[in-house]
C-alpha cells in the first residue's frame, strides 16, 4: 500500500507506508565497551615505554591498537536497530550501507542477557533467533522495554496475518 504523489510535473514518485516508518530506532552504548578502549590505552603506553616511539615494533604496536580503537568506536557509531510493524532492522558496521531486514514471522526467540556491569550502566544484549541467522544486537540501553515493545509488535504482526487468514 504505496501512495504516489507528483513533485513539479515530473513522474509519481512511491511514498513510504506507515508500516515501514521505524516506531522506534536506536543504537548501542558506548558505555559498556570501556575495558576495552582501557586495554588498548594501556597497551598504548606500553609500546610507548618498553619500545620507544623510533622502533619498528614500538610503531607497530602503536598504529594497530590505534586503528583497533578506531574501528571500534565507528563500529559503535555506526550501528543502528530499527524497530518497524513489519519487523527489526539492522545495520551494523561502518561498512554496512544497507539494512538487514528480520520479519516478525520469521522470529523465534528474542532473549536478553545482562551481565553485573550491564545492569549497573543499564544497558544489555538482545539475541534474535530466526531459522537460518541469530542477531546480537550488544550494548542496547533500556533492553527491557526494547524486549518488550518487540514482543508486542510481533504478536501484533501475528494477529494482523490471522486476521487476513480469516477474512481470505
Amino acid at each position: 500500500m504505496t501512495d504516489t504523489k507528483t513533485l513539479h510535473n515530473k513522474e509519481p514518485v512511491a511514498m513510504k507506508s506507515t508500516e515501514t516508518q521505524p516506531i522506534q530506532s536506536f543504537k548501542p552504548s558506548v558505555r559498556q565497551y570501556w575495558s576495552i578502549f582501557a586495554i588498548s590505552l594501556v597497551s598504548i603506553l606500553l609500546a610507548f615505554t618498553s619500545f620507544g616511539i623510533y622502533t619498528t615494533t614500538g610503531l607497530c604496536l602503536l598504529s594497530i591498537s590505534c586503528l583497533l580503537i578506531v574501528y571500534r568506536i565507528l563500529s559503535v557509531y555506526t550501528t543502528r536497530y530499527a524497530i518497524t510493524h513489519q519487523g527489526v532492522l539492522v545495520k551494523k558496521g561502518p561498512f554496512s550501507r544497507k539494512f538487514t531486514e528480520l520479519p516478525y514471522c520469521d522470529i523465534n526467540n528474542i532473549s536478553l542477557r545482562q551481565r553485573t556491569l550491564q545492569k549497573r550502566l543499564k544497558v544489555g544484549d538482545l539475541t534474535i533467533n530466526t531459522n537460518q541467522v541469530s542477531c546480537v544486537m550488544k550494548g542496547i540501553k533500556n533492553p527491557h522495554k526494547i524486549k518488550e515493545l518487540m514482543n508486542r509488535e510481533k504478536a501484533s504482526a501475528y494477529e494482523r496475518r490471522t486476521f487476513l487468514r480469516k477474512i481470505l
